[in-house]
């Protein structure tokens, strides 16, 4: 090839290049508007943007439609004070980013956010566009129409914070907040403008999405306590998701009075004023972690060609209270567990729990409370553990007696049985008298147990040695777990198995056989054992219960033991006149 020609390729070559970048921008563009008319509708100046942000651009447009707009912008956040939390707002979303309560503090005593999904924010409305796009309103960019980044509300003042979407000129969505000064209400007001034929099903969801953050040292009880809810048709839905190899979902249709996630201490609910088509709950728990996750929702209705929805809720998040969430009207303190319905609930709601708001008016120390309440419950159940002594006298008086018979009718149970019931009736004894108080008592005593295991008004607050009432007096951690016992050594149980050792010493029993004695020492490990992990404000009670009882029974001992005696013998010499009177006549044949 001659030097002419070389030139002229490269010449050739040369001019090719520099045709290609010069026209390539125009066909990019031309492409583009070919094959993608539905995002020009939506475009802002793009022309000048370079290939990666232009393919971004379309990719929002095919994943939110004519809201691809409102899904770039940028987010401005509000912080609002009021007497009891502070609350952080965001315009991305229009959503609750964090929540810190200010009279209640984490295990290490700090305030903590009580928003576990602080990043992408707790609220927000869903739905299914008509051209089938899953729009979450946390992905898009509202207005902001306060300018402030911070207000403060006390009192009885009101303080109302607004956000508004415009998706096009004729739909929007407002959404606004309303704080008070005193209370953990917020009201949630959501005004749909246009958007009547617009919603796939003629159907919305106000979500919750993220449980609550965990604050107390011990996360496996309160994975234990955390919960997803939902009260409608006068019952309580729940959902539980304590296996991490499990996802649990529950959908139920009908009016909802509330949805609601909650841990140990606290608790996020969204009430609806007007009637819902349902609701949907999901849950999970992350793998290796006692975390769980929840979603909680209410289904709600836009009807048809109504062109304007106004949607108005109200808010609670904050610590679970009896008498403040009580005070709501709408039953959610059928979320807190004081176990079974018809048995100990009624105890815990009618009568422990009133009669703690009533003393704590004077008394201002839990552990007073408890020891007070103590003494009280020994005072009522007197009678009874004076009539309980009485009746084991009798049935120790009665021990020699009822051996002869089961050595007489060891080979006829039935005539054994016979013969027992017969002195037992002559002699004025109830085999079961001796377990009455203790009877009556248990369904207030497992009432107890779930009101000091779930009660946010012992959280932190100490009495002598024990920091924190609502968890175990821990004085010493092992660093690893000693089955049945724990991991520590708490000082409650300690004591509470010594007064039970006494109190069995000193209390009268019908038998003397080697297995009372062997009950002796087991009844007190089994209860140490039992209570080394349960809260310090119920070993307290149990404890000062205890102390009581010794005393009780000392006193008892004491003042009746002659008289007691006296009549037992007596009825026991009367019982045993008929059998003497058989024994004799049958020598006579």
């Amino acid at each position: 090839m001659d030097r002419n020609s070389v030139i002229g390729f490269a010449l050739i070559a040369a001019i090719m290049i520099v045709w290609l970048q010069f026209m390539k921008p125009e066909q990019k563009l031309g492409l583009e508007k070919a094959t993608a008319p539905r995002e020009a509708v939506q475009k802002t100046p793009t022309d000048s943007l370079p290939a990666p942000a232009m393919a971004a651009a379309t990719a929002k447009a095919d994943s939110f439609g004519s809201f691809a707009q409102a899904s770039v912008g940028t987010e401005k956040t509000i912080t609002v004070n009021n007497d009891l939390f502070t609350a952080k707002l965001s315009s991305k979303g229009a959503t609750l980013k964090s929540l810190v309560l200010k009279k209640h503090f984490d295990v290490n005593g700090k305030p903590f956010n009580l928003v576990s999904s602080s990043d992408k924010g707790a609220l927000s409305m869903l739905f299914l566009s008509s051209d089938g796009r899953r729009i979450d309103t946390r992905d898009l960019y509202f207005r902001s129409l306060d300018a402030k980044t911070s207000e403060t509300v006390t009192g009885k003042e009101k303080l109302s914070v607004s956000y508004v979407l415009d998706v096009d000129a004729a739909r929007s969505i407002t959404v606004t907040y309303t704080f008070s000064g005193d209370s953990y209400v917020v009201d949630y007001d959501l005004k749909l403008n246009g958007f009547g034929s617009t919603i796939a099903g003629n159907e919305y969801q106000l979500n919750w999405d993220g449980g609550l953050v965990y604050s107390e040292k011990d996360h496996k009880d309160e994975s234990a306590n955390a919960l997803a809810g939902a009260y409608l048709g006068g019952g309580l839905l729940k959902l539980d998701a304590s296996d991490a190899k499990k996802s649990y979902r529950e959908e139920e249709s009908g009016k909802a009075e509330w949805i609601a996630v909650r841990n140990k201490y606290f608790v996020s609910a969204i009430i609806p004023q007007r009637s819902t088509e349902g609701v949907y709950l999901q849950g999970s728990k992350m793998a290796g972690s006692e975390v769980e996750n929840y979603v909680a929702a209410l289904k709600m209705a836009v009807p048809a060609g109504q062109n304007v929805v106004d949607d108005h809720y109200r808010l609670y998040v904050g610590p679970l209270d009896y008498n403040t969430v009580r005070s709501l009207g709408i039953g959610l303190e059928k979320i807190m567990d004081f176990g079974w319905e018809w048995l100990t609930r009624p105890f815990a709601e009618y009568l422990i729990l009133p009669i703690f708001n009533w003393m704590n008016k004077y008394v201002t120390n839990y552990g007073l409370i408890i020891i007070i309440f103590a003494f009280l419950i020994k005072l009522v159940t007197w009678p009874l553990s004076l009539a309980s002594t009485k009746s084991m006298k009798k049935m120790s008086a009665l021990q020699p007696m009822m051996q002869e018979l089961q050595e007489k009718y060891k080979d006829n149970p039935a005539k054994l049985q016979s013969e027992l019931g017969r002195i037992y009736k002559e002699a004025g004894v109830n085999p079961l008298g001796g377990c009455l108080p203790t009877v009556i008592q248990m369904p207030l005593l497992f009432a107890m147990f779930y009101v000091f295991r779930s009660s946010i008004q012992l959280r932190q607050h100490g009495f002598l040695w024990a920091k924190d009432l609502s968890v175990p007096d821990s004085i010493f951690d092992f660093g690893f777990a000693i089955p049945l016992y724990g991991d520590h050594i708490a000082v409650m149980p300690i004591l509470m198995a010594v007064t039970v050792f006494l109190q069995q010493k000193i209390t009268p029993t019908a038998q003397s056989n080697e297995q009372m004695k062997i009950m002796l020492w087991m009844f007190p490990a089994m209860m140490l054992l039992f209570f080394n992990n349960m809260p310090a404000g119920l070993g307290l009670y149990y404890l000062m219960f205890n102390v009581f009882s010794i005393a009780q029974q000392a006193y008892i001992n004491a003042t009746v033991s002659d008289e007691d005696k006296a009549a037992a013998a007596m009825q026991v010499a009367a019982a045993s006149k008929p059998a003497q009177g058989s024994k004799k006549g049958g020598k006579k044949k």
